[in-house]
């Protein structure tokens, strides 16, 4: 059980010091399993409204994922820092025929005059995590942006807009995390070795 803020601090360490030891072909395969899984589980169906990431400090890349998801003609988005005091992000779409800039994170994000969605009309969001339990609960990397964005998902309705998809190394996936009260649960996790809904989802 990881509960202190010491050892949530040593736990991503590890993970992105594992992460940052895997070779690129390591990180291909990975991603490339990723996309066929998502794509095969109809995530990236036509019309679908999705939200992804570009990655960043050794995340899995979701390079292949998104060209799955634009040759489906879905509807991608990806996060924009607003505000980077408070925490806060908005989900803009993505345009593939204009250059990407860098954050004050050095993330890669939309340019701010983007279109933005409002995250409830968003069908699925695909977050990166440092890792992740059997519960869906995730440790990230600690600013808070997505807890922020998803607030109200965390009163545990049955029917939950958007569905949050973690994307992982298989390694990434742990025993147990103890959430904090912020803290928003996961319905899936996709690794490259398969598809894991959480606790809260099996029957």
């Amino acid at each position: 059980m990881t509960t202190s803020i010491p050892e949530r601090e040593r736990l991503r360490r590890e993970m992105r010091r594992r992460r940052s030891d895997l070779s690129q072909r390591e990180r291909m395969a990975a991603a490339h399993a990723i996309a066929q899984s998502l794509y095969r589980l109809r995530v990236l169906r036509r019309g679908a409204h999705v939200a992804a990431y570009i990655a960043h400090r050794g995340e899995v890349d979701l390079g292949p994922t998104l060209a799955r998801a634009r040759s489906q003609r879905c509807n991608v988005y990806l996060p924009s820092v607003t505000r980077a005091d408070a925490g806060l992000m908005r989900f803009v779409r993505f345009d593939d025929r204009r250059a990407l800039r860098r954050n004050r994170f050095g993330i890669l994000e939309p340019h701010r005059d983007a279109m933005s969605t409002p995250v409830r009309r968003l069908d699925v969001i695909l977050l990166p995590l440092v890792a992740v339990d059997a519960r869906g609960w995730r440790l990230g990397s600690g600013a808070g942006f997505y807890d922020r964005s998803l607030a109200h998902l965390r009163y545990g309705r049955r029917w939950r807009r958007p569905r949050l998809i973690g994307v992982a190394y298989e390694f990434q996936r742990v025993a147990q995390l103890e959430p904090q009260p912020w803290d928003v649960p996961l319905d899936a996790v996709v690794t490259e070795r398969g598809f894991y809904p959480t606790a809260r989802l099996r029957p």
